[in-house]
């Protein structure tokens, strides 16, 4: 069970590299945040706060003035 608990929390760690990767922020460090054992599961709903509130880094087409 532990090593089924462990996989999941990897998989979740790749998953936060991947989008702070994509928002500009410290990719490296949110995952090994991520995947301390202890810090984890913390680390995991502290990143998703943090990231709902942080305005998004992604610039879109913006809308053709007249």
């Amino acid at each position: 069970m532990m090593i089924g608990l462990w996989v999941i929390q990897l998989l979740i760690a790749f998953l936060i590299y991947r989008d702070a990767k994509e928002q500009k922020m410290f990719a490296p460090v949110w995952t090994i945040l991520a995947i301390v054992p202890v810090l984890g599961y913390v680390t995991d709903v502290l990143y998703l706060i943090i990231r709902e509130v942080r305005p998004s880094r992604k610039i879109e087409n913006p809308p053709a003035s007249l």
